[in-house]
């Protein structure tokens, strides 16, 4: 339905953002409360518009935040104006010549001047219908990211490939996935012999006033945590390696943290240094020339 936006262009965040500037657009109605859907409402907020944002779940951005990090969020969120309503299901967007509204599970109508659909990402997959490329949710690659025609590649937020945790096929659409897919294409299309390790979860907010990162699986047979002035640092293990982590402020170590979930190596001797607010590369070359305590 007309009157109905999403920031999958930059054509399209452009045409939002010059709706407000004219002083067209004063009130907002999103739906769906993940990472686009709170950037969009962060940086609406900041241009002078009213939000409300509706999920449907009991939580902001499900599928990466514990439930611990996701009341952080949303407290930040409602502090900087976002009108955030959560166990609020959409059931369609209304109006006449085009979209004015969005109608609720209870019937109720949310009006606003610019109605957003944050409900999560497809890749547009319609040109291969009449290929001999496989596809379900994402194009089919098998470990070096071939597609099932001869001599052709897939790489970006368009393929689907399996998480390096679990193994699930998954779409992982992010920038660090799509940049390791590129090479990995790259190099075996020039003769190398290259797999693909698989995909990663992650995903971070960054203009909340307080950053938050999330990386890998938000679960684990054993949970390390510490909250230190403002600061939260969420580590999830199993069978003792790394395989998740949620931070809220201080975000430094995030890159070391990224490569002991790849390296996936037992942690047992630096376990009882992961929450050390120290923690980092400098405290890994130390303890690799220094005896465990």
């Amino acid at each position: 339905m007309s009157g109905v936006h999403n920031f999958k262009s930059l054509s399209a965040a452009e045409a939002i953002v010059k709706q407000v500037k004219s002083g067209k657009a004063k009130t907002a109605v999103i739906v769906g409360a993940g990472f686009i859907g709170m950037e969009i409402a962060l940086l609406l907020c900041a241009l002078g518009v009213k939000v409300t944002q509706i999920e449907m779940l009991d939580q902001v951005m499900a599928t990466m935040l514990d439930g611990e990090t996701a009341a952080i969020a949303l407290d930040l969120m409602r502090k900087r104006g976002v009108n955030v309503r959560l166990n609020t299901k959409a059931k369609a967007f209304v109006g006449k010549r085009k979209a004015t509204g969005v109608q609720l599970a209870s019937e109720k109508v949310l009006e606003g001047d610019i109605l957003i659909a944050a409900t999560g990402v497809k890749p547009n997959l319609e040109l291969l219908e009449k290929s001999d490329i496989d596809h379900n949710w994402g194009i089919c690659v098998d470990d070096h990211l071939r597609t099932h025609a001869p001599d052709i590649y897939a790489a970006g937020d368009a393929v689907e490939v399996p998480d390096r945790l679990t193994g699930e096929s998954f779409v992982h659409a992010n920038f660090p996935n799509a940049v390791e897919q590129g090479r990995v294409v790259g190099l075996n299309m020039a003769g190398y012999d290259v797999r693909y390790e698989g995909g990663d979860r992650m995903n971070s907010l960054k203009h909340l006033g307080l950053p938050i990162m999330a990386v890998g699986l938000k679960q684990g047979d054993e949970v390390l945590q510490e909250k230190r002035k403002g600061n939260l640092r969420t580590l999830y293990l199993k069978q003792n390696r790394l395989v998740g982590f949620q931070l809220v402020g201080d975000i430094h170590p995030a890159g070391i943290l990224r490569t002991l979930i790849v390296q996936q190596s037992d942690i047992s001797p630096i376990k009882h240094h992961l929450l050390d607010p120290n923690f980092g590369q400098g405290m890994m070359v130390w303890q690799a020339v220094t005896p465990y305590m």
